[in-house]
């Protein structure tokens, strides 16, 4: 257990907000004021797809600038059935982009991420901020990632997996536990373009 006020992420992105210029903190402090359709992801197709674990998708948060993403868990079978997370999916999504929908520049890098692992549902796809563009399996690698998330409790906090198994230690690549809004996933990838706008550029 963790005691209160002692949040990893919260300190991390303190730390963080601290070390920006003023003009780009004016920024991060002027997006939690303004309406979220103005950062929401670009629509790039609407689908009733079943996921699947390994599923490739790709998100857009500037026009024809795509985003790789990958799913490691679907349907998750929460320990104490938690309504807020059974049943949902775990994606990590990267720095890794390209100019078309297509798998054809997939190059995942665990150590490059450019949000942090989320636990999402499938209305991401049915709205059409994230859209499957092929399949490459889950690898050894990736079935033994040092991930999990961080649970904030009425009392206490604690380290667990996806699916309520706590963790004793803190892992290594680190979310926050709980379902993630419609538009969270784009107020946190608007976050890391407002303090690194070269996340947008091509080589």
């Amino acid at each position: 257990m963790i005691k209160k006020n002692e949040n990893p992420l919260a300190k991390e992105w303190e730390k963080r907000y601290s070390e920006q210029p003023a003009d780009i903190k004016q920024k991060l402090d002027e997006l939690y004021q303004i309406n979220p359709k103005k950062y929401q992801l670009r629509v790039i197709k609407k689908t009733k797809v079943k996921l699947k674990e390994g599923d490739v998708f790709v998100l857009s948060p500037r026009e024809n600038i795509y985003f790789y993403g990958k799913v490691l868990k679907t349907n998750i079978d929460h320990k104490e059935k938690d309504t807020f997370v059974h049943g949902k999916n775990v994606v990590f999504i990267f720095k890794n982009k390209t100019t078309v929908p297509s798998i054809d520049d997939f190059k995942p890098d665990y150590s490059q991420l450019l949000i942090r692992p989320a636990i999402v549902d499938i209305s991401y796809w049915n709205k059409g901020f994230f859209y499957n563009v092929g399949n490459t399996g889950i690898s050894d690698y990736e079935k033994n990632l040092d991930y999990g998330f961080y649970r904030i409790g009425i009392k206490s906090d604690w380290y667990c997996k996806e699916d309520g198994t706590v963790l004793e230690t803190k892992p290594k690549i680190l979310g926050l536990y709980g379902i993630t809004t419609i538009t969270g996933i784009a107020r946190l990838v608007e976050k890391e373009l407002i303090i690194n706008p070269k996340l947008l550029e091509f080589d």
